[in-house]
C-alpha cells in the first residue's frame, strides 16, 4: 500500500483527525542571521508581522501534523533582498565555502554544530536534537569560483531525493493557538552577517495540513 496512505491512516487513528481532512503540506520560516547565539523560528502567522515571500506559516484556524523537519541555509547578495532575489535563493544543506565566503558568512557553518529544541505549550517535544543531523554534502558540489567544470558542464550541489536533509519524527499535531518555540542554540554568540549579503537559516516542517480545524 502507498506509504502516504499508511501514514495518513496512522495519524487519523492516533490523533483522531478524519483521514479526508489531511492534506500533504509544509511550513517554512526563514530567519535573517546577524550576531546571535540562538536562532528562533516563529512558524505561526500571528507571530510574524511581515512574513517573507518564501515563508509559509500556520494560520490561526488551521492545524498541522509534523512528520519531518530540517534546517538549511540560503544566501542573497543584498542587504535588503527583493522578493525575486528571495525566490531565486538556492537552498544549501551545508555552508558551501564557494558560496558563504564573507568574513562572517563562513560562520554559518556553526549552525550545523548547534542544538535544535522544539517546545509545545512549554512541554519539551524535542529537548535537544543535533543540527548535524540535517547536514548533507552531495556527491556533486559547486565548483570553485564558478558553476562550470573545465568541460563547461554545469556543476551544482546534488539532492538525492525529495527528503534530502530532512529528519523523521513521530507525528505531532500543532496549532496556531498553542505556544510553540522552535530554536537552534549555538552555545555562543556568532557573527554570520556581512555587508551587502543576507544569510538565512530556514526551518521547514513537512507533514499534513488540516484547514479550518478550529472554525
Amino acid at each position: 500500500m502507498n506509504s502516504i496512505v499508511n501514514e495518513k491512516q496512522f495519524i487519523s487513528s492516533r490523533l483522531g483527525i478524519p483521514y479526508e481532512n489531511l492534506s500533504q503540506s509544509f511550513l517554512q520560516k526563514s530567519v535573517a542571521l546577524g550576531t546571535q547565539s540562538v536562532i528562533n523560528f516563529p512558524i505561526q502567522s500571528a507571530q510574524v508581522a511581515s512574513p517573507l515571500v518564501t515563508d509559509n506559516l500556520l494560520n490561526l484556524n488551521d492545524e498541522f501534523v509534523v512528520t519531518h523537519y530540517t534546517v538549511f541555509l540560503r544566501t542573497v547578495a543584498a542587504d535588503s533582498p527583493s522578493n525575486t532575489q528571495l525566490l531565486n535563493a538556492v537552498p544549501y544543506t551545508y555552508a558551501d565555502t564557494n558560496v558563504f565566503t564573507g568574513t562572517n558568512s563562513v560562520n554559518c557553518a556553526a549552525i550545523y554544530n548547534g542544538v535544535l529544541s522544539f517546545t509545545i505549550d512549554r512541554k519539551d517535544f524535542i529537548p535537544a536534537f543535533p543540527a548535524r543531523a540535517f547536514y548533507r554534502v552531495g556527491d556533486t558540489q559547486t565548483a570553485a569560483n564558478a558553476f562550470f567544470t573545465g568541460s563547461g558542464q554545469k556543476l551544482s550541489n546534488s539532492f538525492d531525493n525529495g527528503l534530502y536533509g530532512f529528519y523523521q519524527t513521530e507525528p505531532v499535531k500543532i496549532t496556531c493557538r498553542q505556544t510553540i518555540d522552535i530554536a537552534v542554540d549555538l552555545g555562543a554568540s556568532v557573527a554570520m552577517d556581512d555587508s551587502s549579503v543576507t544569510n538565512y537559516a530556514v526551518l521547514e516542517l513537512r507533514g499534513y495540513l488540516v484547514v479550518n480545524a478550529k472554525n
